[in-house]
């Protein structure tokens, strides 16, 4: 049986609208045009669908039963094509996000309420597997966007700046370092230094990690320490000192004894990235919340910075 859906929607108009004449009006289309398309119809059913009084149409009984299933079909096409635009407008959908730093997660929910306020039909979801290679879920296809600090030469990936951040080093506030405004690489050397933990075989070698290296200074010990919460009770202890970027550590600092002291300059900044392999809407709108976020960030910092300085 050779059925399309104009023969639905030829059924469920002229159904609505009673005559042809209406019925040809509504779909665009020549009476003629509309007689030929019902007649074919008729002949594909081999029954009559409409019973002819004058002037008016009234469905036939099976006539009737096939307007039943074209009210379901075609509210079940008008269903997708409002899911389908939906979609593509950015309305609905699923993104899987990750970042290059288990300590940074602490920020994000602010982001998704956000968004989520502006587009609550977006599922999104958090892959802290993610966390320590999130390039390669991005290639996968596993991921939608990784904010993430290295770069891969890799051009299918997309990279877009979205803010800057600044080393520190965090130390008890009797420590001796403490009477220093900028520490130097070569002022680790005999501490108890505590750092995040990292994966070598990925490549990236945190800055100052490398730069101990490179300038062959040696630690009293180096410990490596998973969680944000850890190093910072193990540094408020007065068991070592450890280096953290500005905004990750800030939460932290309030009701401990702990400072915060500057790198050189040149070592101290880094630039975070979004990185991302298409642009949907949904991933369009969620890098707009992003950088929403960090430039209000930046212009509260500002003001803060000109409240101390007077």
């Amino acid at each position: 049986m050779n059925i399309a859906l104009h023969h639905f929607r030829l059924v469920d108009t002229i159904y609505k609208e009673g005559t042809l004449t209406k019925a040809a009006e509504s779909l665009h289309l020549t009476q003629s045009a509309l007689s030929h398309q019902l007649k074919e119809l008729e002949s594909e059913l081999g029954v009559e669908v409409f019973h002819r009084q004058g002037r008016r149409l009234h469905l036939s009984e099976q006539g009737d039963r096939f307007l039943q299933s074209a009210k379901k079909i075609l509210a079940e096409i008008k269903s997708m094509e409002e899911d389908i635009n939906n979609f593509k407008n950015g309305q609905t959908g699923k993104l899987n996000i990750s970042m290059q730093c288990y300590t940074a997660y602490h920020w994000l929910p602010g982001i998704i309420k956000e968004y989520k306020s502006r587009w609550p039909d977006i599922n999104i979801h958090i892959v802290s597997d993610a966390t320590r290679r999130p390039l390669e879920y991005l290639l996968r296809g596993e991921l939608d966007m990784g904010i993430v600090r290295t770069q891969m030469v890799n051009t299918r990936i997309q990279y877009e700046k979205i803010f800057e951040d600044q080393l520190q080093v965090i130390m008890h506030a009797d420590h001796p370092l403490a009477a220093k405004r900028v520490i130097e690489i070569a002022d680790f050397q005999d501490q108890e230094l505590i750092l995040a933990s990292y994966d070598p075989s990925y490549q990236d070698t945190p800055v100052v990690e490398a730069l101990i290296q490179a300038q062959q200074v040696k630690p009293r010990n180096l410990h490596r320490v998973h969680y944000t919460d850890a190093t910072i009770e193990m540094v408020n202890a007065g068991l070592g000192i450890t280096v953290m970027a500005d905004w990750i550590v800030k939460p932290y600092l309030q009701g401990r004894n702990l400072v915060t002291r500057a790198l050189p300059a040149i070592i101290a900044k880094r630039a975070w990235y979004a990185a991302t392999m298409q642009q949907t809407p949904a991933i369009v709108n969620f890098l707009a919340c992003l950088k929403h976020y960090f430039a209000e960030n930046e212009m509260l910092q500002e003001e803060e910075l000109k409240a101390v300085l007077g």
